[in-house]
C-alpha cells in the first residue's frame, strides 16, 4: 500500500509539474497576438505604417530596394521608392525559386519583385538606441526567405534588441555572372547581386533604423547556412565595412580556396559559367536572356550541374579576393566581434540516402587524393565527412579572426537534439538544429508535448540561454551575462562552448580537431599553409 500511495504521489507530481511548466513556458502561445495599427514612421525613403503585436511594433515588407525586374533584372539594387504612406503589414513575396524556403515547408507567393525587410522593435520611442540584429537566411544559396514562422524576431526582440530579417536573390537570379554583364556594369563586374542585396539592406538599416529605435551604430549581422557563409564573405568585402559591428556565423563560412572543384568560382570561371547556361538556354544576347520567363531561369538554374553556377564569385569589387585570403592579411583583418559554430551532427540531415561504399570510395579518391586512404579511414559515411567540412569552414574563420582580428572570438557547440523530424528520428543535433531555440519557435509548449517534461526542461533552458547569450553579444560583443554559465573566448586552446544532450551547458575543448587537422592537410594540397594566404 505504502509503494502504491508513493508511486500515485510521485505521479501527481509530475502532473503538477508538467502542468506548472504548461503555465509558465507556453500558454501565452495558445492566445493570438492582438493586432492594431501602430504610430507611423518616417524613413528617409518615406512613411511606413506597421502594426502592434503583443507588445512589440513589427513593419513587415518594406522595400529597401526597387524591384530587379526588366532592365534591372541582374543588376546592383536600385533605390526604393513609394508614394503615401507605405501599409508594412504584410510579408513581400519570397525571391524566386523552386520549392519552399525551409525543407518540408510549403512554396510561398513568389516574385521577382521580393527586395523587401521586416522590423521587430519593442522601442516605444525613437530614442532608444537598442543594439540591432539582422538575419540571413540560409538555403544553399538557391532557396530561402525571411517571412518562415522560424525566422519571426519577436523573441529575441524582447530582450531588447532590435531585429530585422530582409529577402535577397537567390540562384541564377542572384548570382549569374555572364561576360556581357559584367560588360555593362561600370565596375565591370557580374554575379554577385545577393551580395550586393545584403549590402543595400545594410545601407538602409544604417540610414533608417534609429527611426525605429535601434542604433545604426551597433549593428550585428547573423546568418545560418548559406546565411553564414554570405556573412564570412560580407566580412571581406570593402563595400560593407562600416555597417556592422559584430558576426554571428551559424554553421558556415567561405574559407575554401577560390577556383578549386566546389568552391567560389573566380571571375573568369564565373562568367564562362554564365555563358554556358545562357547558351544551355538558346539565349545569344543579353536581351534575349533577359527576355526570358523568370520561372523558365530558376527552373534550368536549379536543376544546372555547370559547376559554379549558383555561387558568388572573386570579381575584384565586391569581393577582391578570396575570404580566406583577405582575412589572414592584418591590413584587411575584421575589426568586429565575431561569434560561430556548428551543430554536433550538422552533415546527419543534410546528405541523402547513404552511398554505395564503392561509389563513396570513389569519390573520395577523386576529392582527396592522395590523402583518401587517410578520408576513409577518419569518416566512413558521408554524413561525418560533411560535418567535418562544414566545422573546418567554420572554426577556421574563428583561427583567423582570433589571431588576426580586430576585436573578440566566441566558438559554440550545440549538441542537443530537438524532439521533431527530421532530428528526433535520426538522433541527430543536425543542420540547422539550434534555429528553433535561438528564434523561441515552435514555443516552449511543444518541447513538453514532444518530450518528457524533465527533458523539455532542459529545452527550455538551452532556448532563454541562447536567446540571452546572442542578444548579450549583439549589445557588448560579450555574451556573457548574469546567471549564465560562463562562456571563454575562442583562443589557442580552441574551447568552445556547448549546448549538451545533457544537464548542462559547459565549455570543452574542441572535439573535432583531428577532423580539421586531416581538412587542414588536404587544403595544403592547393599550396595553402593551415593559416596562410593564397
Amino acid at each position: 500500500m505504502k509503494r502504491r500511495t508513493r508511486g500515485w504521489l510521485i505521479a501527481l507530481g509530475l502532473f503538477f509539474l508538467a502542468l506548472a511548466s504548461l503555465v509558465y513556458y507556453g500558454m501565452s502561445a495558445l492566445r493570438p497576438p492582438t493586432v492594431s495599427a501602430a504610430v507611423a514612421i518616417r524613413t528617409a525613403i518615406g512613411v511606413v505604417q506597421g502594426t502592434n503585436e503583443a507588445g512589440l511594433t513589427v513593419y513587415r515588407g518594406i522595400p529597401y530596394a526597387a524591384p530587379p525586374v526588366g532592365e534591372l533584372r541582374w543588376r546592383a539594387p536600385a533605390p526604393a521608392s513609394w508614394n503615401g504612406t507605405l501599409d508594412a503589414s504584410h510579408f513581400k513575396a519570397a525571391c524566386l525559386q523552386i520549392g519552399g524556403a525551409l525543407p518540408g515547408t510549403p512554396d510561398e507567393e513568389m516574385s521577382e519583385d521580393c527586395l523587401g525587410l521586416n522590423i521587430w522593435t519593442p522601442a516605444h520611442h525613437t530614442d532608444k538606441k537598442l543594439a540591432v540584429m539582422v538575419f540571413l537566411y540560409g538555403g544553399h544559396l538557391t532557396n530561402g526567405s525571411s517571412a518562415p514562422r522560424l525566422y519571426w524576431g519577436d523573441s529575441l526582440a524582447r530582450k531588447g534588441v532590435v531585429v530585422v530579417t530582409f529577402n535577397y536573390r537567390v540562384g541564377v537570379m542572384g548570382l549569374l555572372a555572364h561576360p556581357q554583364l559584367s560588360a555593362e556594369s561600370p565596375q565591370h563586374v557580374s554575379g554577385n547581386y545577393a551580395l550586393l542585396d545584403c549590402i543595400a539592406a545594410l545601407k538602409w538599416v544604417k540610414e533608417n533604423i534609429a527611426a525605429f529605435g535601434g542604433d545604426p551604430a551597433n549593428v550585428t549581422i547573423f546568418g545560418q547556412s548559406a546565411g553564414a557563409y554570405l556573412a564570412s564573405e560580407l566580412t571581406a568585402s570593402p563595400l560593407a565595412e562600416g555597417l556592422f559591428n559584430r558576426v554571428i556565423g551559424m554553421s558556415g563560412a567561405d574559407m575554401g580556396v577560390a577556383g578549386s572543384p566546389g568552391d567560389i568560382p573566380l571571375k573568369a570561371q564565373a562568367e564562362a559559367a554564365g555563358a554556358a547556361f545562357a547558351q544551355s538556354l538558346g539565349a545569344t544576347s543579353l536581351a534575349s536572356l533577359r527576355l526570358l520567363p523568370a520561372q523558365t531561369l530558376i527552373a534550368r538554374g536549379s536543376t544546372s550541374d555547370i559547376p559554379g553556377l549558383n555561387l558568388p564569385n572573386i570579381d575584384g569589387y565586391v569581393l577582391p579576393q578570396e575570404v580566406h585570403a583577405r582575412l589572414t592579411t592584418r591590413a584587411n583583418a575584421a575589426h568586429v566581434d565575431l561569434m560561430v559554430g556548428i551543430d554536433a551532427q550538422d552533415g546527419a540531415t543534410v546528405v541523402g540516402s547513404p552511398m554505395d561504399i564503392g561509389a563513396y570510395s570513389a569519390m573520395i579518391h577523386k576529392r582527396y587524393g592522395a590523402l583518401a586512404h587517410r578520408f576513409l579511414a577518419q569518416f566512413q559515411d558521408e554524413g561525418r565527412l560533411a560535418t567535418a567540412d562544414v566545422a573546418w569552414r567554420t572554426f577556421t574563420w574563428a583561427r583567423i579572426h582570433a589571431e588576426q582580428g580586430g576585436g573578440r572570438t566566441y566558438g559554440y557547440l550545440f549538441s542537443r537534439v530537438p524532439p521533431w523530424p527530421p532530428f528526433a528520428t535520426s538522433h541527430a543535433a543536425g543542420h540547422g538544429a539550434e534555429l528553433p531555440y535561438v528564434f523561441g519557435f515552435p514555443r516552449r509548449i511543444v518541447f513538453f508535448a514532444s518530450r518528457r517534461s524533465w527533458k523539455a526542461w532542459r529545452d527550455c533552458t538551452i532556448a532563454e540561454e541562447m536567446q540571452r547569450y546572442w542578444t548579450n553579444f549583439a549589445k557588448t560583443g560579450d555574451p556573457n551575462g548574469k546567471g549564465l554559465p560562463s562562456w571563454s573566448q575562442f583562443g589557442s586552446d580552441e574551447s568552445v562552448l556547448n549546448f549538451s544532450d545533457t544537464d548542462s551547458t559547459h565549455m570543452q575543448a574542441l572535439p573535432v580537431r583531428a577532423e580539421l587537422a586531416l581538412m587542414d592537410a588536404h587544403w595544403q594540397e592547393y599550396g595553402r599553409e593551415p593559416g596562410a594566404t593564397h
